[in-house]
């Protein structure tokens, strides 16, 4: 599936005969193309046109090496301890051009969300439209390199591919943000990419291995989580305190339960493989929400995100496609979403999308209907603000 991320949304439907790609070639680059060598990699002494607005490169480095890089630590995207995005990301920028690129969009969108909005709500254009301009090219450069490193034309830059594989991952969440501001809906190619994002994470991981490429301890551990069975002293900073988090935490055995009997029970029209797939997709909903309720991990964003990353191929198909039991599988994932909104690249990710499910499957089965009555209670959860953050 292509996807112009880093365009304007559009309102195009996605047909039902498209099947998922869990690759980082979902990202269409959208733009001027940059430098490259004879291979397809871009020249380490590529000029790239300059970000609309006046953005600096140095405003924008100077931003992550100060401020953005520990809003990931506070934000429970990694420990507070992780090399990944402190040392390794800004040292891979120093001779990569691609993950500077990957650096510095990240930096902008950071600075596009915290910045104070204006009267009407609107967050500073500029430094948007620096991240677009560095995220074509990023997106672009990515790609390639992992086209390169499939191919085996470049097996020595793992390290770079692994970066840049984290890096599209936050930019997937930062963009989707964008992309539901401006109108984008669970219909649109857009609205996904995020998923494909995520899932490439273990793609790229998975070809570096391939190749018998080494991969740093510390880099591996953060690029591949596992849900842990020793308990850790919570992070509560984000999510742990929240009224949203003791309504989950409260009634996660409820939901669980629920949607176990009506796979079995209801859903039996399905085919073997579709209910294998929901099957897997609800176990591994119930593992991850049970560690996030009962604290297990300091590192709550990457925790809720084991989920989306490890559902089975075929789950993901059903769920682009829209099809009303996966939707109501997913709407239960938002709830744990809705914890950590206050992230400036999540937004209001977990509350937009559970109530675009209920629109969406208003007229689908009762079965399906009384499954998302969880999730629509979560709505009254919390602040009211909270539900309005784009």
């Amino acid at each position: 599936m292509e996807c112009g991320y880093f365009e304007r949304p559009s309102t195009s439907p996605l047909p039902s005969d498209r099947r998922a790609e869990d690759t980082h070639r979902n990202s269409q680059y959208v733009g001027s193309q940059s430098p490259r060598d004879s291979v397809g990699r871009e020249s380490p002494c590529a000029i790239h046109p300059r970000p609309r607005g006046g953005v600096t490169d140095t405003e924008l480095a100077k931003h992550y090496l100060t401020h953005t890089l520990r809003t990931f630590a506070e934000g429970g995207l990694c420990d507070d301890e992780s090399d990944t995005w402190q040392i390794f990301i800004p040292a891979m920028a120093l001779t990569c051009p691609v993950v500077r690129q990957g650096m510095l969009a990240l930096a902008a969108m950071c600075l596009h969300y915290e910045s104070s909005p204006d009267p009407s709500g609107q967050h500073p254009a500029e430094y948007l439209e620096a991240a677009e301009s560095h995220g074509k090219i990023f997106v672009e450069e990515s790609r390639q390199k992992l086209q390169d490193l499939q191919e085996g034309l470049d097996t020595q830059d793992h390290n770079s591919v692994l970066a840049c594989s984290r890096l599209l991952c936050l930019l997937g969440f930062a963009f989707l943000r964008t992309h539901r501001q401006n109108g984008t809906k669970l219909a649109d190619p857009a609205a996904w990419t995020w998923l494909h994002l995520l899932r490439g994470v273990k793609t790229s991981y998975n070809t570096v291995v391939a190749a018998g490429r080494p991969v740093d301890e510390t880099f591996m551990r953060d690029v591949t989580p596992q849900l842990c069975c020793r308990q850790l002293t919570p992070r509560i900073s984000v999510g742990h305190k929240s009224p949203c988090f003791h309504y989950v935490q409260q009634s996660q055995r409820g939901f669980i339960d629920a949607l176990r009997a009506t796979l079995h029970a209801d859903w039996s029209f399905l085919g073997t493989q579709e209910t294998t797939d929901l099957g897997a997709a609800i176990d591994l909903l119930s593992q991850v929400t049970e560690q996030v309720c009962s604290q297990q991990s300091r590192r709550l964003l990457r925790t809720i995100c084991i989920w989306p990353s490890n559902v089975p191929r075929g789950f993901v198909d059903m769920l682009v496609c829209r099809f009303p039991p996966a939707l109501a599988v997913y709407s239960h994932w938002l709830m744990l979403m809705v914890l950590v909104e206050d992230l400036w690249w999540v937004g209001n990710m977990g509350r937009a999308g559970i109530r675009e499910i209920i629109a969406i499957c208003s007229d689908a089965d009762r079965s399906v209907r009384s499954l998302l009555l969880w999730p629509q209670q979560m709505l009254d959860v919390g602040p009211k603000s909270a539900d309005t953050v784009p």
